[in-house]
């Protein structure tokens, strides 16, 4: 669902400061693929802070350096920077990553709905990944849209290996109703005419242990999408992600400020549209893309 933004100018924050101390956090380094698209993402995490780092490449072709950096509070404030034409925007949001007066679209409902249905399968084995004890979990998920639904019915299997999410801060964990929902609805798209502000019933059944924090996944998703001449045709997609570099310890404040010889400016050059405002890294941006191609 896109969401209409409207974009907050905050003071500069280039005051000079007394850096502080080292925090203690994690930094966690991902490569996630699929077919020549690749992205690999630095995030530095703290109890209320995020930094996020990527460059996506398309077979020889590589975008800019980018990042992204939440400080967290009443309402988290949120940079997006371009490291390489040292440029930012910049915006608040609620606790739900909406942005501050942006109007929220109205929805009504589809009349269908969408059956959820995930299986988690712990296959006993455990090795150790980055001093945590990793668990192997075969996971399956299956969607059943109903008469009237927007969604469309798909399946999906992940292949991956699990350790404990409380490495993360407790902000950043995984939440117990979203497992297994966010890679297949990235191909449950509608028609953008009969389905406009309109958002199915979601119902979502599971069974198995849930499985933490994902090291190393590949996830197979197949569905059918409309053609150009609104004839169904299958699809398969299949999304890889490895975490390559997991260190817990101290990290430089710094790494969450804006750097002073950055400009602020109301969009980036190396983005060819506002980007989604929930979706700050390169990969979900990529994948929002992918998304759009079967509205």
């Amino acid at each position: 669902m896109k969401v209409s933004t409207s974009l907050l100018l905050l003071a500069s924050i280039t005051t000079l400061v007394t850096p502080g101390p080292p925090v203690n956090g994690v930094k966690i380094v991902t490569r996630q693929m699929t077919g020549t698209f690749t992205d690999t993402r630095t995030e530095y995490l703290t109890a209320d802070r995020l930094r996020n780092e990527w460059q996506s490449r398309m077979g020889d072709r590589s975008g800019p350096p980018m990042a992204s950096i939440i400080q967290r509070g009443d309402h988290d404030r949120v940079f997006v920077l371009d490291l390489q034409a040292k440029e930012y925007l910049t915006y608040e949001t609620d606790t739900n990553g909406m942005d501050l007066g942006a109007r929220r679209r109205n929805t009504a409902s589809s009349g269908g709905t969408l059956k959820i249905f995930i299986d988690y399968f712990d296959t006993g084995e455990r090795k150790e990944l980055f001093g945590h004890t990793a668990r192997h979990i075969l996971t399956t998920e299956r969607r059943v849209a109903s008469a009237g639904a927007c969604s469309r019915d798909s399946e999906s299997e992940t292949n991956g290996w699990y350790i404990d999410p409380g490495i993360l801060p407790r902000w950043r964990q995984p939440k117990k109703d979203t497992f297994g929902v966010v890679v297949a609805s990235v191909i449950s798209a509608g028609s953008a005419d009969a389905c406009m502000n309109k958002m199915d019933k979601i119902e979502v059944h599971r069974s198995g242990a849930e499985p933490g924090f994902p090291v190393k996944v590949s996830t197979t998703v197949k569905s059918e999408v409309p053609s150009h001449d609104g004839a169904p045709r299958p699809m398969a997609s299949t999304w890889d992600s490895e975490i390559v570099e997991l260190k817990e310890g101290p990290i430089d404040p710094e790494l969450f400020d804006v750097p002073p010889d950055f400009r602020q400016v109301q969009n980036l050059r190396a983005w060819s549209a506002t980007p989604p405002r929930r979706e700050l890294t390169g990969w979900e941006w990529f994948k929002q893309q992918v998304k759009s191609l079967f509205q």
